[in-house]
């Protein structure tokens, strides 16, 4: 049997992923949770706290497993840096699977992401960039040791770009379904985590167009 936390997050998520986090009360949590007010406020205190913790509860254990990817490959390099390939794939793969993960809320948890990026109320921004901090700190120099010829704004350029694909992909993806008109899909999660990641190192690692322009 779930605790009562434990079901304010799962309504919470399911409510904030649905109709948007600012069109969603703390009544309407407690309702659907079917727990009283004084139970959230015991748990969380208040809306912003709960919200964070929404995202904490999903984003925290994916970071581990990315870092934990990281290290994996770091180990099995001869010189103990992964290549840029599987540093990438360390990053996008456990989000991919994460997706497609049922045990752990995946496609819940991906329209939360969703709405995170398109509706960015609430403090959204700051929360999503306090717990992806810890993350960024550990892949950022990893990423740029293989990015050495580009200059810091066309590198941070290509991360944010990188990210972006990264997140509209798990955010919409019946949208390749349509757009190839059924040829392509996202039901297998490795395939796309094979494409997306060739996807990025190719516009990671394509020539800089300021030295073209030079």
């Amino acid at each position: 049997m779930r605790d009562t936390k434990e079901n304010l997050l799962d309504s919470a998520e399911k409510l904030f992923s649905r109709k948007g986090f600012a069109a969603t009360s703390v009544r309407q949590i407690t309702a659907d949770a079917k727990v009283n007010l004084a139970a959230l406020n015991y748990h969380f205190g208040t809306k912003q706290k709960l919200i964070s913790a929404v995202f904490s509860r999903r984003i925290g254990p994916l970071n581990i497993e990315r870092i934990q990817l990281l290290e994996g490959y770091s180990l099995e390099a001869d010189d103990g840096m992964p290549s840029l390939q599987y540093s990438v794939k360390a990053l996008v793969g456990p989000a991919l699977r994460l997706s497609h993960d049922p045990d752990r809320g995946g496609k819940e948890f991906m329209h939360l992401m969703g709405r995170a990026f398109s509706d960015p109320g609430e403090g959204l921004d700051e929360i999503v960039m306090q717990q992806f901090a810890p993350l960024a700190k550990i892949f950022l120099p990893v990423l740029r040791n293989h990015l050495v010829d580009l200059d810091a704004e066309e590198f941070f350029w290509r991360v944010h770009f990188m990210i972006g694909a990264m997140a509209y992909t798990m955010a919409a993806p019946h949208r390749l379904t349509f757009l190839s008109q059924g040829l392509c899909s996202m039901e297998d999660p490795e395939e796309a985590i094979e494409q997306l990641v060739n996807f990025i190192v190719a516009g990671l690692l394509a020539p800089s167009q300021r030295k073209d322009l030079g």
